[in-house]
């Protein structure tokens, strides 16, 4: 067993969590409690709520033969309810309270608003999945999807952003619901706040008119995926009664949103893990930041959760077809093999386990989000907490898990598209990811370098205009020399999200001016004419980049629909 990693697994049921959780080492010694813990400063601290039972939620046999779920009967509080730091005569970096009639155009990262909504909704009783994290939670959540999917359970899943438009980041049964369905649950939501006179912002919207067709849906909804959009514990996505919280997850944690959330990595990860729930489950990536997993450890320990570290994934070395850009042969499916921990009737047991799998999602960055996925389903199969919220995830095998991974899709994330140039047979072979920060832009740099040596870069880049985050700290991992750089704005208004802007031009030329020898070409054409212009143009020989923003991404996509 690799030192470096400890595994932990809670064994509970439903009325009376387990403390402490195991945890089985090398050595043999507990990490609880974690030495010297105290929350980053300038985070928000916890305030219980008041406590609550679950209320029964009628369930339907959903077609796939399992019993109904029985409904867990504990008392539990919410780790969402914060008191700032500043009411305390301390300083907080949270933003200023919004004035009433402002939030239709800002981010606002508070939760009264949202809970008063989802108190006028359908109750959200529906198995969750609630996965934090600077990068790597939305291909986390296609990959539990696609598992759950063919174990047969019926899935809801949410991202966010949205690719093209607002709807496609909600998925029932794996696909977008109907627009017309759509366009009913959000006037359904809009009615509901202007009858309670609730302000709501777009993402209060968007993120209630998912919970209201998850919770309305039939057949019924198995278990949902929810992936926060920004932060954790304030998010909104954070009304999950914790008594259907199956395991809360923390991916990657980086320096992005700063502004918001804090400028270390612990204030940050403070924010991003807090969605945990009292005696519940967390579930962390391999290889995070040392502060960021101490802080998981710490909140862990405070909320007596148990927390588990997901296993290593390990490339198996084969002969793959190479990549080449004429003729086009994009990367093939990766075999490696995911370390998962040894559970025995509901308990962690020494020894080692791996299920081998062929990851389709290009990038070595997929293979810590990888870990982490499997790593929860894993764990959510063997739970005895989580069995008795949903029985169905008993189904999940090392079989099921290995045809999940091979169908997963996940768009604009180191994805492959050739454009059909108009009035020609050329086909451009374009990579398109959505790459935003410094860290993925680090990653998709890494993947670009993997292709192979002598390969001509042409990066296709619209930065969105953010607080706190400079053109210079997403493009100095990304480019190097000999690559070459056109500008481009993405369109403008982005749906749900007025107050999303591009970079200006003229600023993110100089970054690049002065990054790398050859001056970055500027099209002043928005979105589909843009692209339309630069894929028209590009030589047979370049490697064509989209990236700086997921906005941009679906431009791509929405000409490749056009044309």
């Amino acid at each position: 067993m690799d030192p470096r990693i400890p595994t932990r697994v809670v064994v509970c049921d439903s009325a009376q969590p387990a403390w402490p959780s195991v945890d089985i080492m090398q050595n043999g010694h507990h990490s609880y409690p974690p030495q010297h813990y105290a929350p980053p400063p300038h985070v928000y601290h916890l305030a219980p709520e008041p406590q609550y039972r679950a209320r029964p939620r009628p369930h339907q046999a959903s077609g796939n033969g399992h019993n109904p779920r029985p409904q867990p009967q504990s008392q539990v509080m919410s780790v969402a309810h914060i008191s700032d730091p500043a009411a305390a005569g301390g300083q907080s970096n949270r933003p200023p309270a919004v004035p009433p009639g402002s939030r239709a155009n800002k981010i606002d990262l508070t939760l009264g608003h949202m809970r008063r909504l989802m108190s006028h909704l359908p109750p959200l009783q529906i198995p969750a999945i609630h996965l934090a994290g600077t990068n790597g939670k939305g291909s986390v959540s296609a990959i539990l999807d696609s598992i759950l999917t063919v174990a047969g359970l019926r899935t809801a899943r949410y991202n966010s952003p949205h690719l093209i438009e607002a709807r496609d980041a909600i998925r029932i049964a794996g696909v977008p619901p109907p627009r017309n369905v759509y366009d009913t649950a959000v006037g359904t939501i809009r009615h509901i706040a202007a009858q309670r006179q609730i302000e709501v912002s777009p993402f209060e919207l968007a993120t209630a008119a998912a919970y209201y067709m998850f919770a309305t849906a039939q057949p019924p909804i198995d278990v949902m995926i929810i992936e926060c959009g920004m932060g954790g514990v304030n998010d909104a996505t954070n009304v999950i009664p914790p008594a259907y919280n199956l395991a809360s997850a923390l991916t990657s944690v980086g320096l992005d949103h700063t502004t918001f959330l804090g400028d270390t990595i612990a204030a940050i990860a403070d924010q991003k893990a807090r969605i945990t729930v009292p005696g519940g489950l967390l579930v962390t990536a391999p290889n995070l930041a040392p502060e960021a997993l101490h802080v998981a450890h710490g909140i862990g320990y405070q909320l007596r959760a148990a927390v588990i570290e997901a296993g290593l994934t390990t490339v198996i070395n084969e002969d793959r077809r190479p990549f080449s850009l004429s003729p086009f042969i994009p990367p093939q499916p990766v075999h490696v093999r995911t370390r998962i921990p040894v559970i025995l009737d509901g308990r962690l047991v020494p020894g080692e386990d791996y299920v081998a799998t062929r990851l389709p999602l290009g990038g070595q960055h997929q293979l810590d989000n990888l870990s982490l996925a499997l790593t929860i389903v894993h764990v959510l199969s063997h739970d005895k907490r989580a069995l008795s919220i949903q029985p169905a995830l008993a189904r999940v095998t090392p079989p099921i898990m290995q045809r999940g991974v091979e169908a997963t899709k996940w768009e604009g994330r180191c994805s492959w598209f050739q454009y059909k140039v108009p009035g020609s047979d050329r086909s451009v072979p374009v990579l398109l990811d959505g790459a935003h920060n410094a860290d993925s832009a680090k990653t998709l740099r890494a993947y670009i370098n993997e292709l192979g040596a002598g390969i001509k870069v042409h990066f296709v880049i619209s930065l969105s205009s953010s607080p706190g985050k400079s053109p210079e700290s997403v493009l100095r991992p990304l480019l190097g020399q000999g690559d070459k750089v056109t500008l481009v704005d993405f369109t403008t208004p982005v749906e749900g999200m007025p107050w999303v802007k591009p970079s200006n031009k003229d600023e993110v030329r100089n970054v690049v001016d002065n990054l790398i020898s050859e001056e970055a070409a500027v099209v002043d054409l928005p979105g589909q004419e843009g692209l339309k212009q630069i894929l028209g143009a590009v030589g047979d020989d370049e490697l064509v980049v989209v990236c700086g923003s997921l906005y941009l991404v679906a431009d791509v996509y929405r000409l490749a629909n056009s044309t």
